[in-house]
């Protein structure tokens, strides 16, 4: 039997983050699911077995330093190997440029940018210590790459962490061996982010198609299909890319 490969999944406990860890356990990784809820993270772990596949789950806020550093310990410690890390966490909100304070703005960069900040640097740690040939893929957005109303905040967030990702994919090259970095960067997509600030309604779901060339409503499945190809080994030659995944949203 081949040994395991392992993938760390953060913000397992939801939408996109969840949908990733389901798809990688389809694919053979045991899920080391993260978040700061135990119970949606339990219920992510059973969706996980419940579907053949293997996972546990860690709590702890990706924001904060030292919570990473001892994660990372753990991993390197009890699992020996790190094929993959999806930097799913993240947060949103909308609202114009004029009415959103400093304190808001600051709190959306520490959730959007710096966990992924703080995600590759350890994931490097991680993959260096245990000698491997791992994939780091950032979840940004279409948002990172054009301006929408009211999203001053998450604009600039998500732009962060697409070029971010550009400059951790040159670094991860000179590992031994070598671990790649990839940006994500999904467009509108139905998940609990857009109920929860929109609602689930029939003019929420048009909405989620307008402007998308597919004219198909984007569900958290289509980016989880995105992250299994970025973390396996059929991208072995993709590093450093903006993988978009939007229905032709941004094709204009």
């Amino acid at each position: 039997m081949s040994d395991p490969r392992y993938a760390v999944v953060t913000g397992a406990t939801s939408g996109i983050g969840r949908a990733a860890a389901l798809r990688l356990a389809a694919d053979g990784f045991h899920i080391i699911a993260t978040g700061r809820n135990a119970e949606r993270g339990a219920a992510t772990v059973e969706a996980v077995e419940k579907a053949g596949g293997s996972a546990h789950f860690h709590a702890f806020d990706v924001t904060d330093e030292r919570a990473w550093a001892d994660f990372a310990e753990h991993v390197v410690a009890d699992h020996g190997s790190l094929s993959a890390l999806i930097n799913s966490a993240g947060g949103f909100f909308t609202k114009p440029l004029s009415d959103t304070t400093l304190e808001e703005f600051r709190d959306l960069w520490n959730v959007d940018v710096e966990s992924v900040v703080l995600g590759t640097k350890y994931g490097f740690r991680m993959m260096r210590d245990t000698k491997s040939a791992g994939s780091i893929v950032n979840i940004s957005s279409l948002a990172g790459l054009i301006g929408l109303e009211d999203c001053a905040a998450y604009c600039a967030a998500k732009a962060a962490v697409t070029h971010f990702s550009r400059v951790a994919a040159l670094e991860g090259a000179q590992m031994d061996p070598p671990v790649r970095v990839n940006s994500l960067n999904p467009g509108v997509i139905m998940t609990e982010m857009i109920t929860g600030a929109y609602g689930d309604s029939p003019e929420v779901r048009d909405f989620v198609m307008d402007g998308n060339a597919l004219m198909r409503v984007g569900l958290a499945e289509d980016i989880a299909n995105a992250c299994a190809y970025l973390a396996g080994p059929q991208s072995r030659m993709v590093t450093g890319t903006t993988m978009l995944v939007d229905g032709g949203r941004g094709a204009d």
